[in-house]
């Protein structure tokens, strides 16, 4: 009798290069969800980046003129004397023809990352910490046909004329 020849297996099964096609297919799948979702967020954080810039713009104008308002009083301002928060300086910078004029502001529209937005200001020195002298401005900025705000934020301004003041 003839020796026989050794047989060694080689290659795969059809079980395992199925199982390995499923896991790269899987993987796959996932890789291009989380790829997905990351330019989403991406977009999301642009939007969010510009919409605050857009609000930055205006506080910056709105600071200069809280520095302006009342500055050349002399040697105060009357408003200093106020006995009413609607008489004070937080009133007189909202109100005034000089001051950042009145409450609510909608500052127009704003193509936004192909979205159009709004955004609208809104003031107040009733609820403030001292509504004399603070002045509370909200700032919203939410899609123009409506919708949940993408950026909300509120801050104090003082107009640089309360220092002088007794």
């Amino acid at each position: 009798m003839l020796p026989s020849k050794k047989s060694y297996q080689k290659g795969f099964t059809l079980i395992e290069v199925l199982v390995s096609m499923l896991i790269i297919v899987m993987f796959l799948g996932i890789a291009m969800h989380l790829m997905v979702i990351a330019s989403i967020f991406k977009a999301r954080a642009e939007q969010y980046d510009r919409a605050v810039v857009w609000i930055q713009e205006d506080l910056e104008q709105t600071i200069f003129i809280a520095q302006g308002y009342e500055h050349d009083a002399t040697p105060y301002s009357l408003k200093c004397n106020a006995t009413v928060a609607s008489s004070g300086l937080a009133a007189g910078l909202l109100e005034d023809p000089h001051g950042i004029g009145g409450t609510p502001k909608n500052f127009g529209t704003k193509s936004i990352g192909g979205t159009t937005f709004t955004m609208t200001r809104t003031a107040d020195y009733t609820n403030s910490f001292d509504p004399f002298k603070l002045l509370t401005l909200n700032y919203t900025v939410a899609p123009a046909n409506g919708g949940a705000a993408i950026v909300t934020i509120s801050t104090e301004v003082i107009a640089n004329a309360v220092f002088k003041c007794p």
